[in-house]
């Protein structure tokens, strides 16, 4: 699986220096896109390749270690803090609103982003479980991580989906810093250019870049 996932990265990499051979004249922000592409191409190589080989291994050797860790159910369900027990049905019951949330949000993935030509966003990128599967963890703070992590993901995978209509709409940054940034807003023009966004628009809404990732 590394020995892939390596070929994986130095086919991106080849790639990408076939791009700077066929254009030396590439503009600044061509490049700096280019580079977000490599460094994105690393990290998800890397990523894989370190979960599924080291991590499951390493699961395997330690599960007896850390099943030592784990507490009683009903030190869970029944914690010694009243502030607890008094937030439970003020958790539990953004289950409804969440769901009605990521029905209509897909909804919209799936008709608006075909309309547009937009590259619809792979939900198996961000709807990821596996704390679960950790041994010192009791039945019910498994229950709580799938909860929390569906929560989570869900708003990761729609803020992707925001970032690639935003792109599509109104490619431009922010006058202010932002603290957080989706994987599209680096692309977009500056503030004040307002040459550079009548220029660049049309080809924003070209998202042949986002091919194959």
């Amino acid at each position: 699986m590394i020995k892939k996932s390596q070929n994986d990265l130095i086919k991106q990499l080849k790639k990408a220096q076939e791009k700077l051979s066929e254009n030396k004249k590439m503009g600044l922000a061509k490049m700096e896109q280019l580079g977000d592409d490599i460094v994105s191409a690393f990290e998800r190589a890397m990523n894989a390749a370190s979960f599924k080989t080291n991590i499951r291994e390493e699961l395997k050797g330690k599960r007896e270690q850390l099943r030592k860790w784990r507490i009683s159910w009903v030190r869970t369900v029944f914690p010694p803090h009243i502030k607890h027990i008094l937030s439970v049905p003020f958790i539990y019951g953004m289950i409804v609103p969440g769901v009605l949330f990521h029905i209509a949000l897909e909804i919209y993935h799936q008709v608006c982003f075909r309309l547009y030509g937009i590259p619809r966003v792979r939900s198996k990128d961000f709807f990821v479980y596996d704390r679960h599967k950790l041994p010192q963890l009791n039945w019910f703070e498994k229950f709580n991580c799938l909860y929390c992590s569906y929560f989570n993901n869900l708003m990761r995978y729609a803020s992707e989906i925001a970032g690639r209509t935003e792109r599509y709409w109104c490619p431009i940054k922010h006058a202010m810093h932002l603290k957080k940034t989706h994987s599209q807003y680096n692309k977009f023009v500056d503030y004040l250019d307002a040459e550079d966004f009548r220029k660049r628009w049309k080809d924003l809404r070209d998202f042949s870049d986002m091919d194959g990732k």
